[in-house]
């Protein structure tokens, strides 16, 4: 395992923890990290809020206290899986070191061939619909995964011609029997029921990306290849939620992290959400959340 990945910590409003090259080994640089968190403490267990642009797999072992993914918190438990996709928040509060193991990669690596984007749309548990971002495995899980992360750790150890094929593939094997295992714990439902659930993660995904510069459901359904109305029902069907109301609601998500984690003026957080004009973002906020902007950073704990 490499005990030095190459992660910066963007100077931004929310710190940004960016990762590019990652691993190097003799033949090429690779976009991907596989480490402890005892190796990297600062950055694997950061106490502050922050977000990444890259996908994280953090396999938790041992340690106590809560993981804060965006609003939600998660306790720390032994044998878990916290997933935490690009542009989400998160940061840990911990009572006792954490322990376990982290994969780190960007969507650049895991998705090489164009037909690789659908590994990425058919795993729930990045760019999550509804429900939770973790998973806890039991002691045969456990035994399944575990040559996995053994075969990773020899790949990279060996240091050899073609080591980013090799950890590729055994990343795609890894993320389908994590998604076996989800699909395990969940209804089964039919084929219907699954093309939904693809549907409507492939749209959250393109919404969490661009909804500050992109707020037409016409704009969303064009790039996935739909027809407006077909969204609508699946996304409706699925949720519960119109696409219009999950956009508005990913840009309340953003405009409460803003207001949480930054001292940026509520003008400033309307401009950065595509709003030019101030007074409309006022009342879009308050006709969302139910209080103003101001209301809403004064009751902050």
């Amino acid at each position: 395992m490499n005990s030095n990945p190459k992660i910066q910590v963007a100077d931004q409003d929310i710190p940004l923890h960016t990762f590019r090259l990652g691993l190097e080994t003799t033949y090429e640089e690779i976009p991907f990290e596989y480490l402890n968190f005892s190796e990297a403490p600062r950055l694997a267990q950061a106490t502050y809020p922050h977000r990444h642009n890259f996908y994280e797999v953090l396999y938790v072992t041992s340690g106590e206290g809560t993981h804060f993914i965006d609003f939600n918190a998660y306790p720390i438990e032994p044998n878990t899986f916290y997933f935490i996709s690009p542009g989400q928040v998160h940061y840990w509060e911990t009572t006792v070191p954490i322990e376990g193991e982290i994969l780190i990669f960007t969507d650049d690596f895991l998705l090489l061939a164009p037909a690789d984007i659908m590994v990425l749309n058919e795993l729930s548990f990045f760019h999550t619909v509804e429900g939770s971002p973790t998973l806890k495995v039991n002691k045969t899980e456990q035994l399944q995964l575990a040559p996995l992360y053994q075969a990773l750790a020899e790949e990279l150890k060996g240091n050899d011609f073609r080591t980013s094929s090799v950890l590729r593939a055994y990343l795609h094997i890894l993320l389908v029997q994590i998604q076996r295992i989800c699909l395990t714990k969940e209804e089964s439902g039919n084929q219907h029921d699954k093309l939904s659930q693809k549907l409507t993660r492939q749209f959250k995904q393109l919404v969490t990306q661009q909804s500050a510069t992109v707020q037409s459901v016409q704009a969303f359904a064009s790039q996935l290849g739909v027809s407006v109305n077909h969204l609508n029902k699946t996304v409706k069907s699925t949720t519960g939620y119109t696409p219009g109301q999950i956009i508005r609601k990913e840009l309340v998500l953003e405009a409460k992290r803003l207001f949480r984690h930054t001292d940026l003026t509520a003008t400033e957080i309307g401009y950065r959400l595509g709003f030019e004009d101030s007074s409309y973002f006022g009342r879009f906020f308050k006709r969302e959340v139910g209080v103003t902007p101001g209301r809403f950073r004064q009751d902050l704990p």
